[in-house]
C-alpha cells in the first residue's frame, strides 16, 4: 500500500489534519489521564471553594462568574465553618472579577453537584472513551473482516452459512438484544472467574468490559455485508486470476492481494463504529443498563447531569461539558475517517 502517497493525500486536506491533531490529542488526554486527574480530585470535595470564597459542592465556571456579576450564585456562599451561621451574599465589589483574575479561570467547567471537577471527570472520561471505542470496534471489525473475505471469496456452503448467521442476528433489534444479553450474563459465576483468570476483580470494570466484548459481538454484521460484496467483485479480476497462476495460495491471496483492495471499507467502518460505541455506551447508561455508576464516563456524567438542570439555578455546566467533548472526538474521528477512506480507496489514488 502506498503509505506515502496515502500521507500526501490526507495533508492536502487541512480538516482532515486539524481533526487528527483533535484525536492525538484526546489520545495523549487519556494515556495521561492518571496524572491529570489523580483519584484525590475525584472524591467528593464538600465546603467552601478556597479560591472563589463560593458555595460548595456544586459551582459554575470562573468565566460564567465574570461575565454574569448578578449571577444568583453569588447569593449563596455557604456556611461559617465554626459557628455554623449561613454567611451572607458576596459584596457587589468583591462581584466584579478582572479577565485575570485567578477566580476568573478557575474550575473552567466547574464542580458538580459532589464538589468534583468536571474537566477531572472529563479527563477520566476520555480515558474511558477510548476504551469503550476501540475494544468493542476492534472485536467487531476483526470478525466482520474474516468473515466477510471467507464469505465472498469461498462462496457456496460457507457463504450460505455465513449468510444465514447474518440474517438472524439482523432479525433481532440490536438495543434489545444487547440488553438482554448483558442481563443474562453480568451476574454469571463462569464470566466472573473467567474475568478474574485475567486479572479483572472489580466489579465494576467486570461489568463494563462484558458491555463492550457484548457489543462488539453483536455489531458486526454491517461491515460483513459490505466487504463480502466488495470480495465477490474482486476474486474473479485480473491480478487476483495473476496471483492464482502464479501458485498463490488461497490465504495469500486473501490477504496478501484482495483484502488491501478492501480495507477502506473497514478504515471508514472502524471509525464510525467507534463513534458509535461511545454513543451507544451513553444511552445504556442512560437506561441504566451495563456501566457502574462508579465508573466516571461521559454517559454517566449525562445521566448524572440530567436532574440537575432543575435545579435553580440551573446546574447546566456538566450536561453542556460532557456532551461537548462527546460532539467533539465523535465529530473529529468521523471526519478524519472519512478522508483516510478517500486516501485509502484505489479509485480515487488513480
Amino acid at each position: 500500500m502506498p503509505w506515502k502517497e496515502v500521507i500526501r493525500l490526507l495533508l492536502k486536506r487541512k480538516l482532515a489534519v486539524v481533526c487528527f491533531f483533535i484525536v492525538v490529542a484526546f489520545a495523549l488526554v487519556a494515556l495521561l489521564a492518571p496524572w491529570l486527574a489523580p483519584s484525590e480530585i475525584m472524591r467528593e470535595q464538600i465546603g467552601n471553594d478556597t479560591t472563589t470564597g463560593l458555595e460548595r459542592p456544586y459551582h459554575p465556571p470562573g468565566w460564567y462568574l465574570y461575565l454574569n456579576p448578578d449571577h444568583p450564585h453569588f447569593n449563596r456562599t455557604g456556611y461559617d465553618p465554626v459557628t455554623q451561621i449561613e454567611l451572607p451574599p458576596t459584596p457587589q465589589d468583591d462581584r466584579q472579577w478582572g479577565f485575570f483574575d485567578a477566580r476568573t479561570w478557575h474550575l473552567p467547567l466547574g464542580c458538580d453537584v459532589s464538589g468534583v471537577s468536571i474537566v477531572a471527570k472529563l479527563v477520566r472520561g476520555t480515558q474511558l472513551a477510548f476504551l469503550i471505542g476501540l475494544i468493542p470496534t476492534i472485536i467487531s471489525s476483526v470478525i466482520a473482516t474474516v468473515m466477510g473475505l471467507l464469505a465472498g471469496y469461498f462462496g457456496k456452503f460457507l457463504d450460505d452459512a455465513i449468510n444465514y448467521i447474518i440474517s438472524v442476528m439482523a432479525s433481532i433489534p440490536l438495543l434489545l438484544l444487547l440488553i438482554a444479553f448483558i442481563q443474562a450474563v453480568r451476574d454469571s459465576e463462569g464470566i466472573a472467574d473467567a474475568f478474574s483468570s485475567f486479572g479483572v476483580d472489580s466489579k465494576a470494570w467486570r461489568n463494563l468490559l462484558l458491555v463492550l466484548v457484548v457489543i462488539g459481538l453483536t455489531t458486526w454484521i454491517g461491515l460483513c455485508r459490505l466487504v463480502r460484496a466488495e470480495v465477490l467483485k474482486h476474486k474473479n479480476r485480473d491480478y487476483v486470476q495473476a496471483a492464482r497462476a502464479l501458485g498463490c495460495g488461497h490465504g495469500r491471496i486473501i490477504f496478501r492481494h484482495i483484502l488491501p483492495n478492501v480495507f477502506h471499507l473497514v478504515i471508514i467502518t472502524f471509525t464510525l463504529g467507534f463513534v458509535g460505541a461511545v454513543s451507544l455506551e451513553v444511552f445504556l447508561s442512560y437506561v441504566g443498563i451495563g456501566v457502574d455508576s462508579t465508573l466516571p464516563t461521559w454517559g454517566r456524567v449525562i445521566t448524572a447531569a440530567r436532574s440537575e438542570l432543575q435545579r435553580d439555578p440551573s446546574v447546566w455546566w456538566p450536561l453542556v461539558g460532557s456532551t461537548g467533548a462527546l460532539f467533539l472526538l465523535s465529530l473529529a474521528f468521523s471526519l478524519f475517517g472519512d478522508a483516510l477512506r478517500d486516501a485509502l480507496d484505489p479509485k480515487l489514488r488513480t
